[in-house]
């Protein structure tokens, strides 16, 4: 959300919001009772009904501030599928805290047919809601005299820069021109220019005179480090005009994930590599593991208990292969596997990569392995907090030491915690498949994490139990 749109458009979108969401409960009450569907018990009165509208409020509200689903939704920027996609979230999670505050409210037993229309209603007002008042601010916005936004760029930041410019306040601005400090008559940056169809501006010897001139209210700067020096001296005199000067720090040849800007006593400090699983979705990522290895341990529990059996039967020594690896943010812990081979088998070969064939399993453990019942212990890890059932799989230390060197950004896997699969082993990268495809593979699904991909990735994850895919 731009911090220049708040003052308004946060109470705007937040009273659209409110009153959507009593028009689709009461909606809701219409439908269920006044249409095509049976009553058997008598309607219930009308006031009933209402007197839930402050406390569905409430958990609209807390459910936004505690998700920053505000931040994602209150914006004249975020339109189409993305919007949308922010709103079904947030719907969602208010449904399932109206659902239980229903349950716990010992008055009236709500209806349940009343809650699916709900269900089916809100999001559907919501996203009118947000229409109408984006149509309604367009409307006020287009008696106004547009933005004039100046950009300094060079060509390896140029294309941000007029993204950026091109949707200040909603769009409603006019990019004045483009200056190229120090260029003269680079080829690259001329082109460039001239893809976005828009003039370049000669720099100006005095800035204080080039504002009086010409009006501006922004003053987008996209350099590389490199090229400050040449403007070094000019950024206070900027920096001291009425124009709102923007700069867009030249860190994308270091950033693999998602950068993030924080403010620790109003100075800014950016954060090069961040993880959405942070807050409220490092919250619901741990409840989701909890409750997933709960039900699994549950209805597998014959199955590894039958499989114990068999180990301790098959072969001298325990039933679990305890071997230490790597999880988030370096830390180590003992993973668990049901043991599939002989105890010494390292002994003479020492920490080998798993590879077809391995003459070192026991019949047993080379059935455990191919259809990868072996990794079942690791829901005891999962519930322990060292693992996540969705993740990048755990690596053993040496092999990372060896790794970290050779492959660029292996360590960032290491943001989130490791997971019994993941994105790259859904995707066939597992076993002695390439390295560089897996980190990209879990680069991706940290980027790009939901609860909704974890849910993906563990229906094809059966998918690929079944196929047995570079299982060995």
């Amino acid at each position: 959300m731009n911090r220049k749109q708040s003052p308004y458009l946060l109470p705007a979108t937040l009273g659209i919001d409110l009153g959507m969401i009593g028009c689709a409960w009461l909606c809701s009450y219409y439908v269920r009772f006044y249409t095509v569907f049976e009553v058997t018990r008598g309607i219930p009165e009308f006031e009933l009904y209402t007197k839930l509208l402050p406390f569905l409020f409430m958990i609209w509200i807390l459910t936004g501030l505690g998700t920053g689903a505000f931040t994602r939704t209150m914006s004249l920027n975020h339109q189409g599928l993305r919007e949308i996609g922010a709103l079904l979230s947030h719907a969602g999670l208010t449904l399932m805290g109206l659902i239980v505050f229903s349950y716990f409210y010992e008055e009236y037993r709500y209806s349940r047919i009343t809650l699916l229309v709900f269900a089916g209603l809100l999001p559907v007002f919501l996203s009118l809601g947000h229409a109408l008042l984006r149509g309604l601010l367009y409307w006020k916005r287009r008696n106004q005299t547009p933005k004039a936004v100046l950009i300094l760029a060079r060509a390896s930041g140029l294309s941000h820069a007029v993204r950026i410019a091109r949707h200040q306040e909603g769009g409603h601005t006019k990019i004045q021109g483009i200056i190229l400090p120090g260029t003269g008559d680079n080829t690259e940056d001329l082109a460039l220019c001239r893809s976005f169809g828009l003039p370049v501006i000669p720099e100006p010897s005095d800035w204080i005179q080039y504002f009086s001139e010409h009006p501006t209210h922004t003053l987008i700067i996209a350099l590389p480090q490199s090229a400050y020096g040449g403007i070094e001296a000019q950024l206070e005199v900027m920096a001291d005009q009425v124009v709102d000067v923007q700069i867009l720090p030249d860190i994308a040849r270091f950033t693999r994930l998602t950068p993030g800007v924080d403010l620790v006593d109003g100075v800014p400090i950016i954060s090069l590599h961040e993880s959405p699983l942070s807050g409220y979705n490092l919250l619901l990522k741990r409840c989701f593991d909890v409750a997933g290895a709960v039900f699994a341990l549950l209805l597998l529990s014959p199955v590894m208990l039958l499989i114990a059996a068999l180990v301790r039967m098959s072969s001298r020594g325990p039933t679990f292969y305890r071997q230490e690896r790597m999880s988030l943010d370096g830390t180590r812990f003992e993973c668990l596997k049901f043991r599939s081979m002989p105890v010494d088998a390292e002994s003479q070969t020492g920490a080998v990569w798993a590879k077809a064939g391995d003459a070192r399993a026991t019949p047993l453990g080379a059935f455990l392995r191919r259809t990868s019942l072996d990794e079942l212990p690791q829901l005891i890890n999962v519930l322990r907090g060292d693992m996540s059932l969705v993740g990048p799989r755990p690596e053993r230390p040496i092999f990372v030491n060896q790794f970290r060197t050779q492959i660029p950004g292996y360590m960032l896997r290491h943001k989130v915690k490791t997971g019994i699969t993941g994105w790259a082993q859904v995707n066939g990268w597992r076993g002695n498949t390439s390295l560089e495809k897996r980190i990209e593979c879990d680069l991706f699904y940290i980027q790009n994490w939901t609860i909704w991909l974890d849910l993906k990735i563990l229906f094809l994850t059966l998918d690929e139990v079944i196929r047995g895919r570079n299982a060995y």
